[in-house]
C-alpha cells in the first residue's frame, strides 16, 4: 500500500455545559481529523486530539509535529503486516495523541485492503460492548436523578466523580445512592488523585461497605498509588497516573493494582494498547478503555479496541451526550448500557464535511 495524500484538518467541539472533576474543568475538546488516502483510492481518517491537564503536547506542538509526519508518510510504501507497520511508525517520534490519529489512519486503510486483517493481526472482536455512565460532582439531588435516568435507560455501571473538599459529602452521596438503588447497580469512584495516602487508605476502609467494584487514582502519583495498592480494602484503577506504556506495564507486571484504566490517545496509540491489554491478561488483570472526550472519529477506534477485551467489565467509552455537536454520525453508538459492534463496519465510512 502507497499513502498517495495525507491532509489534517482543525475542529472544536463544544460540550453542552461545563464537565467538573475534583481537577479539571472542560468547555471543549480542540483537535485535528486526519484524512488519508491510498493509490487505489481507499480513504481514512484518524483523530489527534491532546487532552489539556493530561496530554504532554500542546495543540501547537501537535500541529507542528503533524505537519512533519504527514511529509513523511506521503509516498511511503506500507506492507500489510502489523510488525512493518509497527517498526514505521516507530521511526517517526511522533506525540502520543498524533499516534493515535495516524495509527487509526492507517489502519483504516489496511483493513479496506484486506478483509481478514483485523482477524489475522488483532484476533476475534467481541459483539457486545459493555458501557458505564459517567456521573460529574454535583449535588445529591442532581447525581440520584442522574442515575436513576441512566437506569431507566439501561445502564447498570456508574462511575461517580467523587474528591470533594470535604470527605463526608462524597461519604453522605455514596450511601444514599446505595441505599436507593441497593445492588441493582455496579458502583465505580474516580478521585482523580484528590487524597493524599493516608487519607485514601481511611477514606477506602470506610467505603469498603458500599461494595465499590474499584476506585479511580485515590492518590496523585503513580508510587502513591503501588503503595496503597498492598492495603486497599477496595480494587484499584490506575488513570492519570499512567503517562506512558512503560507506567502501564510496570502496574501490570509489578503492582496488585487490578485495573488499567487506558486513554489510548493520552499514552499513546492503538496498537500498543492492543498489546497492554494481551498482556494484562496474563496477568489475570483488566483494561477498561476509556474516552478522553473524543469526537465520534476517536470514539470508534476506542470502539474497536474495546472489543478484544476478554472480560465483562463497563469500558468509559459513553461521553458523546457531553458534546452539544459532533463532526458526524455515531458509527458505534451506547444504548442502553451497551455499543454493539461489527467488525465488518470497521472503519466507518464517516460523513465528514472538510474544508
Amino acid at each position: 500500500m502507497i499513502i498517495n495524500k495525507s491532509k489534517y484538518f482543525p475542529f472544536v467541539l463544544n460540550f453542552k455545559k461545563i464537565f467538573q472533576t475534583s481537577t479539571h474543568t472542560l468547555t471543549e475538546r480542540k483537535g485535528f481529523i486526519i484524512w488519508m488516502i491510498d493509490e487505489i483510492g481507499n480513504v481514512s481518517y484518524g483523530e489527534c486530539s491532546p487532552l489539556p491537564g493530561l496530554s504532554k503536547e500542546t495543540i501547537d506542538e501537535t500541529e507542528r509535529n503533524l505537519i512533519d509526519v504527514q511529509k513523511k508518510l506521503v509516498g511511503s510504501a506500507i506492507q500489510l503486516e502489523l510488525s512493518t507497520l509497527t517498526a514505521l511508525l516507530s521511526e517517526l517520534n511522533m506525540f502520543p495523541s498524533l499516534q493515535f490519529g495516524i495509527e487509526q489512519a492507517l489502519l483504516g486503510l489496511l483493513i479496506q485492503r484486506d478483509e481478514n486483517f483485523i482477524r489475522n493481526f488483532f484476533g476475534e472482536p467481541k459483539t457486545v460492548i459493555e458501557v458505564n455512565a459517567i456521573i460529574g460532582l454535583g449535588s445529591t439531588e442532581s447525581v440520584l436523578s442522574r442515575i436513576e435516568e441512566k437506569f431507566v435507560n439501561g445502564y447498570r455501571t456508574f462511575k461517580l466523580k467523587v474528591g470533594k473538599d470535604n470527605f463526608e459529602e462524597d461519604f453522605l452521596l455514596i450511601n444514599k445512592i446505595r441505599e436507593k438503588f441497593g445492588d441493582k447497580i455496579k458502583l465505580r469512584l474516580d478521585a482523580n488523585g484528590k487524597w493524599n495516602i493516608d487519607d485514601a487508605l481511611e477514606n477506602l476502609k470506610r467505603l469498603e461497605q458500599f461494595k465499590i467494584e474499584y476506585i479511580e487514582e485515590p492518590c496523585g502519583h503513580l508510587s502513591c498509588l503501588l503503595k496503597l495498592s498492598a492495603f486497599s480494602p477496595i480494587p484499584l484503577a490506575a488513570d492519570e497516573s499512567l503517562h506512558t506504556i512503560d507506567d502501564a506495564l510496570k502496574i501490570i507486571n509489578e503492582s496488585k493494582i487490578d485495573f488499567i484504566v487506558l486513554k489510548p490517545i493520552i499514552i499513546g496509540g492503538i496498537i500498543s494498547s492492543f498489546h497492554l491489554i494481551k498482556e494484562a491478561e496474563k496477568k489475570n488483570k483488566k483494561v477498561v478503555v476509556s474516552s478522553a472526550f473524543e469526537s465520534a472519529v476517536g470514539r470508534s477506534a476506542l470502539t474497536f479496541l474495546a472489543s478484544f477485551t476478554h472480560h465483562n467489565f463497563a469500558h468509559g467509552l459513553d461521553t458523546a451526550e457531553y458534546i452539544e455537536k459532533d463532526l458526524c454520525t455515531i458509527a458505534f453508538e451506547a444504548k442502553y448500557g451497551k455499543i454493539n459492534f461489527n467488525s465488518k463496519d470497521y472503519p466507518p465510512q464517516f460523513n465528514l464535511s472538510l474544508s
